[in-house]
């Protein structure tokens, strides 16, 4: 058997590669964690780092609603009238 051996010269930009790989892996799902996880399916959660606007939030906050059992979720505004500075995590039923 036959075995290629990396050219060292590459071996820091692999190394390099790696780095960065798992920085954004724990960068994205490092706040998912800070959602509450006793949430019922159906129900708004108030979470400030939940952005309607962010594909990231909106993920994490889909994550946190899978975790207990829920059809995904989203990130929503909450608040009447034309003020909404506070801002949630809605659970799909």
């Amino acid at each position: 058997m036959a075995f290629r051996y990396v050219d060292m010269r590459l071996t820091p930009l692999l190394l390099l590669l790696i780095l960065v790989a798992s920085l954004a892996t724990v960068t994205r799902s490092s706040w998912v964690g800070d959602y509450a996880s006793n949430q019922r399916c159906g129900e708004t959660f108030v979470e400030q780092k939940c952005d309607p606007a962010s594909p990231s939030a909106n993920r994490a906050c889909s994550d946190a609603c899978h975790y207990d059992g829920c059809g995904g979720g989203r990130c929503v505004y909450l608040g009447s009238g034309g003020v909404c500075s506070t801002r949630g995590c809605h659970c799909l039923p």
